[in-house]
């Protein structure tokens, strides 16, 4: 009976080292897809896998002047340029991904950011937004801006808790006002969770 009884504990106090680890390497997963650009659609060289509206779906997209290129990626060999006025695409572009939320909890969206030495941008940031049900009202945003963004691969990251309308919750990166020269790249993009849902 003795050897019943610790067999027990002994194996209750390995799962309680063991499960919290697993639990944690869950929690850290990257929700998004095609994080680092790597795959492109079969109708453009220049557009993501996931980060192109209805390819496959309509929850990711770029906009604007963003593009998908092979220029000094952080990871692999692609990256997304947001791109000066020079590409005639306008001075504003991004990409964004969501994913369903969990209410109350806490999501972390990290971005690897690199920027030409003459690139400028009037507004340059990273966004977490809440959106309802239809994704017809954004409920929440929380921004951090990108200063001081220069010619080496620097990382940022921003946390947001969900509100308990939200349905979906998007990883944005955002630039508007962007100058004549130059280009922004992101690369290996995460959303991850802290809290369980």
């Amino acid at each position: 009976m003795k050897l019943l009884r610790d067999f027990s504990w002994r194996a209750i106090a390995i799962f309680q080292l063991v499960a919290p680890a697993a639990f944690a390497a869950d929690l850290s997963e990257n929700l998004l897809l095609n994080p680092s650009f790597e795959y492109e659609t079969a109708a453009d060289f220049h557009g993501g896998v996931y980060w192109t509206l209805n390819h496959p779906d309509v929850h990711g997209d770029a906009y604007g002047s963003a593009r998908r290129e092979n220029w000094r990626a952080q990871d692999g060999f692609y990256a997304m340029a947001i791109r000066g006025t020079w590409a005639n695409a306008g001075d504003a572009g991004g990409a964004w991904q969501e994913i369903p939320v969990f209410p109350g909890t806490t999501y972390r969206f990290s971005a690897w950011i690199w920027a030409d030495a003459v690139w400028t941008a009037a507004t340059c940031e990273i966004k977490i937004e809440f959106w309802n049900d239809d994704r017809s009202q954004r409920l929440a945003t929380v921004r951090r801006p990108l200063t001081d963004v220069g010619e080496s691969w620097r990382e940022e990251t921003l946390e947001a808790v969900a509100p308990d309308e939200a349905a979906w919750v998007r990883a944005v990166v955002h630039v508007s006002g962007a100058g004549p020269e130059g280009a922004l790249l992101i690369d290996s993009l995460a959303l991850r969770t802290e809290d369980k849902p």
